[in-house]
């Protein structure tokens, strides 16, 4: 992996956090770039450059994507998977959330998706964290997401996380968000 340029890096990492690792899940090559700030073109020809090398293949004629075992294999060497509690991502102090911290950003809406789904706490923080899941779905898909709301909006999730049970999620929260 180290001898791809850094925009397939985060590319490859962005299609693995969107199919959760997953052989069997397709995607849009189009909206795996998108969501990493890349024109619908570079995204198209990223994709092709890693279906040429294995790392990912084609579902669909329309643009239709999943990842590999062997682009899993890569994402994973490469530290690119994310989700460990050893190397969390970090937004830092930039007023834009881009490339790699962005990717880590969709990643996390994805669990905490994932986590207010399953869980049965009282209506006004499922409401309350649905809301700040939103807002933080259009920052997301803004050309220039600012970190600082990003920053906030996670914070506000992460202690609703907390005080519904989900403190492993609102840990990771705190550490992504530390400035």
């Amino acid at each position: 992996m180290d001898t791809y340029s850094p925009e397939a890096r985060t590319y490859l990492a962005e299609l693995y956090h969107r199919t959760a690792g997953d052989v069997g899940v397709q995607v849009s090559m189009y909206e795996v770039g998108a969501a990493v700030d890349m024109e619908k073109t570079l995204a198209g020809k990223l994709a092709e450059d890693l279906i040429g090398d294995g790392l990912v293949e084609v579902k669909t004629l329309s643009g239709g994507i999943g990842i590999t075992a062997l682009g899993i294999e890569q994402v994973q060497a490469a530290g690119l998977a994310g989700g460990g509690a050893d190397a969390p991502v970090v937004l830092g102090d930039g007023p834009l959330l881009q490339g790699e911290n962005k990717a880590a950003v969709v990643s996390l809406v994805q669990k905490i998706k994932s986590a207010a789904s399953q869980q049965s706490a009282p209506y006004d923080s499922l409401e309350e964290m649905v809301i700040d899941i939103k807002t933080l779905e259009v920052q997301l898909l803004s050309p220039k997401p600012k970190t600082a709301i990003v920053r906030e909006v996670l914070r506000a999730v992460g202690q609703t996380l907390k005080s519904i049970g989900q403190g492993d999620l609102s840990d990771t929260i705190e550490k992504t968000t530390k400035a």
